[in-house]
């Protein structure tokens, strides 16, 4: 088995296991940090370096080992021990961490409505340092790929420009390796490594608030590589002033460069996210394909790991049982996903749905416009809202701009009367609701 093998095989199960959201943070929190380094096939054995330095990491990965052990069965043929053979030092030019895998690079970064100041500003720092973006810092939800981003930035530097020293490292990582600093009596050496980077990546900056020793070491870090120049990269889930928690000079020197956010992808960005996942695993995308990409991206809106994740499962389980790829079968091995999907039917993915559907924005929708391109999806999304959520006419009425409750109910009677005599209407409605609940 080829090493390329070997990392897409370990991608597949971290991709596919059938994991609930607590099981998920964990598996992120110890799997994802590990990149395969070699497979003794005869013994059963996959050696794993990790790319964070962490004292736990080990114990972790055996202690959780249940997680993932049917998957990787299941992927691999046969279960298999891992050992971790030694820890990610990221000046080691002949260790290869797991964000250095081709996978997280600039030209397999989706690019849309919702990331396009992200993307440019990052791209623009790993092509030529810009004094003005420095700081960069990067926020959005969970899955929306702003470690994509850093990972892109530092693979883009080492192959163009290896002469500089580019660190990319999670807080809590920073953090670990503070903490065995300092056991070691080694605090010097940790402050050298990091003050000597060209480019530093800090990924989930979020995570060091009342954590007051490693609050001092990156605002002594971020202050020494500022003032000599070198650029910084953080990476958060949200902007710095929301970081209420973390002391107001941080705050301050964070928000000093530029602020890119990543927004949740809309429809169309998610089908290029899972075309080109297709792509990738060299299938065509044909009309049962097509049909499952829609699938997916109708009901999963808000998370691209989970996104392309649901798109590998249903690839890798029709691998292993050798049945066709359909919409039928993609609903039936993603029962749980979408489950989920359905105990979260909001307003707001109501009014997403019926927007997608005609055409508009969910402003329009919102806002007090009077033509009928407006006023009839207006009218669905209200009368959709009150069929699905426990809101009240009130409630209801504030999603929609502050309309009084009797506007409200106008609009649910009128679409409940249509319904009686207007088939056409009927189907609308009955493809908006398959949008948002299975």
């Amino acid at each position: 088995m080829t090493n390329i093998e070997l990392k897409h095989k370990w991608r597949t199960v971290l991709d596919t296991c059938p994991v609930d959201k607590l099981n998920s943070v964990k598996i992120d929190q110890w799997y994802r940090p590990l990149s395969p380094k070699s497979i003794d096939e005869e013994n059963g054995v996959i050696y794993f370096i990790a790319s964070e330095t962490n004292p736990m990491l080990k114990h972790m990965v055996n202690s959780n080992f249940n997680l993932i052990r049917e998957t990787l069965i299941e992927t691999f043929g046969k279960e298999y021990k891992i050992e971790i053979i030694d820890e990610f030092d990221d000046f080691d030019e002949d260790m290869e961490g797991s964000y250095s895998d081709p996978h997280y690079t600039f030209e397999r970064f989706v690019s849309g409505a919702n990331n396009r100041l992200a993307l440019a500003a990052s791209l623009a720092i790993a092509e030529n340092f810009t004094p003005e973006y420095n700081p960069l810092f990067i926020y959005g939800g969970s899955g929306l790929g702003k470690t994509h981003l850093l990972a892109a930035i530092k693979s883009y530097v080492r192959e163009n420009n290896p002469e500089k020293k580019v660190i990319y490292v999670t807080t809590e990582a920073f953090t670990n390796e503070l903490i065995t600093s300092i056991q070691k009596q080694t605090t010097e050496q940790f402050r050298e490594k990091y003050r000597k980077a060209d480019i530093l990546l800090l990924d989930d900056i979020q995570f060091i608030a009342g954590k007051e020793g490693t609050e001092e070491e990156v605002f002594n870090t971020f202050n020494a590589l500022y003032s000599a120049h070198k650029q910084i990269v953080l990476s958060s889930d949200k902007p710095p002033k929301d970081l209420k928690t973390l002391p107001d000079r941080l705050v301050s020197r964070f928000s000093q460069g530029m602020i890119a956010d990543i927004q949740p992808p809309d429809y169309e960005t998610r089908v290029a996210i899972l075309q080109q996942k297709i792509e990738e695993k060299g299938l065509d995308v044909n009309q049962n394909i097509s049909e499952v990409i829609d699938l997916i991206a109708q009901n999963i809106t808000d998370n691209i790991r989970e996104l392309e994740g649901a798109l590998t499962r249903v690839i890798g389980m029709a691998t292993l049982s050798n049945v066709e790829i359909t919409k039928g079968f993609a609903k039936s091995v993603l029962t749980d996903v979408f489950h989920l999907k359905e105990k979260e039917i909001s307003a707001e993915n109501i009014k997403k749905s019926v927007a997608e559907f005609y055409g508009v924005k969910i402003s329009d929708l919102e806002s007090a416009k009077r033509s009928r391109i407006y006023v009839v999806p207006r009218q669905i999304a209200i009368y959709l809202i009150r069929k699905h959520t426990q809101l009240s006419l009130p409630q209801i009425g504030q999603e929609f701009g502050g309309r009084d409750h009797t506007t409200v109910m106008h609009s649910c009677e009128k679409i409940e009367e249509e319904l009686k005599i207007n088939d056409s209407l009927r189907k609308k409605i009955e493809t908006i609701e398959n949008q948002f609940s299975m």
